[in-house]
């Protein structure tokens, strides 16, 4: 039983099959333009780039947002590595935050430091130990789970700091405040990952979602090499290979008409996992806000009493059952190109690292499926604690 696989039927081959046979399969391709309204409908955004992954959608986003040397860019520490090395890329600094019980930005913390350490002056908010301008702050919608982050963006409108959702895990999940709104379209700039192991595929993928028509058309600009006469060939700037190509785009089109059916799949495994787990002091599935509509895309277990060599030793133990199971991500401030750069207040993100495993959540597991791992994680747990193991 697998974390996350892609599920790829006869109506995705045939959606692919149709684009080989029209020749068009690069980045020129009429499916990618198909591609992008689709997803602007789904967000209810004005604007969609297709691009090659979440991670160029969030370094052209970061990009677009003003980041460069002289700036730094607030993040969460319990992300995947790709929220984060497109802020080095640039040449800026990253400021490192902790992470709530959900596992997404630690909003407060983020509002304090705001107040406390930094100042506004020539309509530019300066961190007061570096001397240099917070430019734009990373939302992260962690697991699929929404973060809401609606007072921040008060704040961030009055002190000029851009907020960028990285979303790339909350494709179909929604946060509501009057109106339902979907992950991504909140802020000034959404990424969007349609990675293989994501809800729905484009085999590798991203976008970046705006109700801005000038970032989007920086964007469209950037993504296709920076453009200004194509005719003459002539690149007036740096621009990237970005773009989504064809068949990428050809898959995805098909893989969005079953987002709903893949959500309402999903769903039933976690709640199947919560079921299973009711009755334990001990063992505990992060749960999703019932306030919010969310995409269930992976479950995470959680040991109130496991020290870190008993979750290497139940990983391996579901691994001989042909289970698999990963760590939720490291902690980036524990990476050693990351760890030079501020942080600050981090304690949730390390010992949920510590205590946390992704558990299967693909689409096709069964009722008797979900009973049967839970079933050998309580009886290693049961081992473990009579020091068997």
């Amino acid at each position: 039983m697998k974390l996350s696989i892609p599920h790829i039927d006869i109506q995705d081959i045939k959606s692919i099959d149709k684009v080989l046979k029209s020749g068009w399969i690069s980045t020129s391709s009429k499916s990618i333009n198909i591609f992008e309204k689709k997803i602007s409908n789904l967000c209810e955004t004005k604007y969609s780039v297709a691009l090659n992954s979440g991670t160029s959608a969030i370094h052209l986003g970061l990009k677009i947002l003003g980041v460069d040397k002289n700036t730094e860019v607030i993040v969460p520490s319990l992300t995947f590595i790709a929220t984060v090395n497109p802020i080095i890329y640039l040449g800026a600094k990253p400021i490192i935050f902790d992470v709530d019980e959900n596992h997404n930005l630690k909003i407060q913390d983020v509002i304090n430091f705001l107040k406390k350490n930094t100042i506004f002056k020539n309509k530019k908010t300066i961190n007061k130990k570096t001397n240099k301008t917070i430019k734009v702050i990373i939302v992260t919608h962690m697991w699929g789970r929404s973060c809401n982050f609606y007072n921040l963006k008060k704040i961030c409108k009055k002190r000029n700091i851009s907020i960028l959702e990285d979303a790339a895990e909350a494709v179909g999940s929604y946060i509501k405040k009057v109106k339902y709104q979907h992950c991504g379209s909140i802020g000034d700039i959404g990424c969007l990952s349609f990675n293989a192991n994501k809800i729905i595929t484009t085999g590798s993928g991203g976008a970046i979602i705006t109700n801005n028509r000038t970032f989007y058309e920086k964007a469209q600009f950037l993504a296709n090499q920076a453009k200004n006469d194509s005719f003459n060939y002539i690149h007036n700037e740096c621009g990237y290979n970005y773009k989504m190509n064809g068949i990428s785009a050809a898959l995805g089109i098909s893989q969005l008409t079953k987002l709903k059916k893949k959500i309402n799949l999903r769903k039933k495994i976690h709640q199947r996992y919560l079921f299973n787990f009711k009755n334990s002091k001990n063992i505990k599935i992060l749960p999703y806000d019932p306030k919010y509509r969310t995409n269930y895309w992976i479950n995470i277990i959680f040991f109130k009493n496991f020290s870190l060599k008993k979750i290497y030793n139940l990983s391996l133990f579901l691994l001989k059952k042909k289970i698999e199971t990963r760590r939720i991500w490291r902690p980036v401030h524990l990476q050693n190109h990351i760890k030079r750069f501020q942080n600050f207040k981090i304690v949730n993100a390390e010992k949920f690292y510590n205590s946390c495993l992704c558990l299967p959540s693909e689409d096709n597991l069964s009722n008797s499926d979900v009973d049967k791992i839970c079933n050998y994680i309580k009886k290693f747990y049961e081992i473990s604690n009579n020091n068997k193991l």
